[in-house]
């Protein structure tokens, strides 16, 4: 058994639509590389603002010097030896978000969405490595976000989509550990956010769910209401809690 995973080089195109003037030619060509002569999604692309500002056409242009696209095809190859338990063969793409400057993009729920909200993409065989344009690229970073796309794919294939806390902090746990993420938080702190999170381990409603993951600061700029939670404090307590080596 193994995970086969073969690259779809996207930057590329994405650099030529932003060389594009902003206007309806832009997006019609955008719409082009989104949809299939079917009307099908040909690329899973959906998260791109096609209207994005020069920021985001210098972002895609620092991941093409970094060669981006080979730094994620080598790292999925890598993570995919060591995920011999599923026959499955995958399409892997690298998209970049724009969250750094205009309102497109919320990066929260963009990214809850992307993590927890894909059965489409997954059943199509896609894992799809989103960067972000408020982020500097490094090869690390990409090596990375690599990783981690290609675990929550391979297990949302093996176990299905997750919707309560409970089950997404077991899969990020895992999908962290597996893509060598470090602690930020000490023990205390941790356990602090274990204490404030346990009341609401079976809940899947958005605003519960967001804020226990993503913080306080983040629960509060969405109209959520807080639960007393550090940045990204569900993460860093999904990670605490990974036991079982990947």
């Amino acid at each position: 058994m193994a995970v086969e995973v073969e690259l779809v080089p996207f930057l590329p195109q994405l650099r030529d639509l932003y060389l594009q003037p902003r206007g309806p030619e832009r997006f019609e060509q955008y719409l082009d590389l989104l949809r299939s002569q079917s009307g099908e999604m040909a690329l899973p692309i959906s998260s791109v603002n096609p209207m994005a500002k020069p920021h985001v056409l210098a972002r895609v242009e620092q991941l093409l010097d970094l060669e981006a696209e080979n730094i994620a095809i080598q790292a999925a190859r890598e993570g995919a030896q060591r995920l011999r338990n599923l026959d499955a063969r995958l399409g892997l793409i690298a998209i970049v978000c724009d969250d750094a400057r205009g309102g497109w993009t919320n990066r929260a729920f963009a990214e809850f969405s992307h993590r927890y909200e894909r059965e489409h993409e997954v059943r199509r065989g896609w894992a799809t490595v989103i960067l972000w344009g408020s982020e500097e690229p490094s090869p690390d970073l990409v090596h990375m976000r690599t990783l981690e796309t290609l675990y929550r794919t391979v297990d949302e294939l093996e176990q299905g989509a997750v919707r309560t806390l409970r089950a997404i902090l077991k899969r990020e746990g895992r999908t962290m550990h597996f893509a060598g993420h470090a602690r930020r938080y000490d023990d205390a702190t941790v356990q602090s956010i274990r204490t404030r999170v346990e009341p609401h381990l079976e809940s899947h409603a958005a605003p519960v769910v967001l804020a226990a993951l993503y913080g306080d600061a983040i629960a509060q700029s969405l109209g959520y209401p807080p639960l007393g939670i550090p940045d990204r404090g569900g993460y860093e307590l999904a990670l605490a809690n990974a036991e079982v080596p990947v």
